[in-house]
């Protein structure tokens, strides 16, 4: 376990350190030239930036695992989980439309900011792979078990709504299932892991946030 973890941290690294140089080069181009870019563009690019650098340092400090999911598939979901979206990117133009734009980088940005905050409360619990480190369920993880997956299901659509079409619509609903059933790979560990997960996971829902239910008494959690 220890060698597949720190191989995969160096693989995941070397990914998010390109990723994330890639996405700082526009940036410096943006503050040493005058641009047509709009503020919204350049923001939101930042925001990009620092959610791959802050992905790239909880790599780098994360916990030692407790647990791993066994085999192949709860790895290639992962994987492709993760990085479905800039397939379809690289597949499908961007739609000539301003309105359309600007929704897309609004829901880019939310997704992206948002996620940003559940990293850092993540912490060093973080791990690409279906793999148990440290059970945390503060902040937004209080609201519901995989907060961090919605966020970037808000940035996957507005992805989605800026390369609009029928394939770009086709990968994002896969990319959809795909962390579906990460979500579901990781609380199978987090349950074999965590003797403690299954009362946290009937007092707070997976994926949709039940404000009202706690108001109601003896009413079920997911």
């Amino acid at each position: 376990m220890l060698n597949e973890d720190f191989f995969g941290r160096v693989a995941i690294i070397f990914v998010m350190t390109v990723m994330a140089t890639s996405s700082a080069i526009p940036l410096l181009h943006y503050f040493r030239q005058d641009t047509s870019e709009s503020s919204l563009a350049i923001v939101t690019q930042l925001a990009s930036t620092v959610f791959l650098l802050l992905l790239l340092v909880m790599t780098i400090t994360r916990l030692p695992p407790k647990g791993t999911a066994r085999g192949i598939e709860p790895r290639v979901t992962s994987v492709a989980g993760t990085f479905m979206i800039l397939l379809a990117l690289n597949l499908t133009p961007e739609l000539q439309n301003e309105a359309v734009q600007v929704t897309a980088l609004c829901l880019v940005l939310i997704g992206t900011a948002s996620s940003i905050f559940c990293l850092y409360w993540l912490g060093r619990s973080f791990a690409l792979m279906a793999t148990a480190r440290r059970l945390v369920t503060t902040g937004p993880y209080a609201i519901v078990r995989h907060p961090l997956y919605i966020c970037e299901a808000i940035f996957v659509i507005g992805m989605i709504l800026s390369h609009l079409s029928l394939l770009m619509v086709a990968l994002g609903a896969f990319q959809f299932i795909l962390q579906y059933r990460r979500a579901r790979n990781e609380e199978a560990i987090l349950r074999k892991t965590f003797p403690e997960y299954d009362d946290y996971a009937r007092r707070v829902p997976m994926l949709l946030p039940q404000f009202f239910d706690k108001a109601i008494p003896n009413s079920g959690g997911q």
